[in-house]
C-alpha cells in the first residue's frame, strides 16, 4: 500500500473513533442527566404530594422520555410564574390606617 492509502484509512479510523466517543458521551451525559430529573420529581412528589406511595410507583414507571417532558412542562409554568406581576393596589389614607390597625390588633 502507497502512504496516500494508509494516511486516508489512519484518518478514517481516527474519525470514526472520535464520533464513537462523542455519542458515547452523549448517551452517559443524557443518562446521568434523567437520573437526576427522576430523583428531583420523587423528591418534588414527596414534598408537595407527601410522598404518595401511588405517585411515587408512577414516577417509577415512567420513561425517560415521559421525565423530560414533565420538567419541560414544569420549567415553562416556572418562566410563567416568573412573569407573572401583580397590579399595585392604591388605597386611601384614612382606610389603609384603618386595615393597618386592625392587623396590629
Amino acid at each position: 500500500m502507497d502512504k496516500k492509502t494508509l494516511v486516508g484509512l489512519g484518518l478514517s479510523v481516527a474519525t470514526a473513533g472520535v464520533g464513537v466517543l462523542l455519542i458515547a458521551g452523549f448517551k452517559t451525559v443524557r443518562k446521568f442527566k434523567i437520573k437526576r430529573e427522576r430523583k428531583q420529581l420523587k423528591r418534588y412528589v414527596k414534598k408537595y404530594l407527601k410522598g404518595d406511595e401511588k405517585i411515587m410507583s408512577i414516577v417509577d414507571n415512567l420513561s425517560n422520555f415521559q421525565i423530560r417532558i414533565l420538567f419541560k412542562i414544569i420549567e415553562k409554568g416556572r418562566e410563567k410564574a416568573e412573569s407573572i406581576t401583580l397590579p399595585d393596589i392604591k388605597l386611601p389614607a384614612g382606610l389603609e390606617e384603618k386595615l393597618s390597625a386592625i392587623v396590629d390588633n
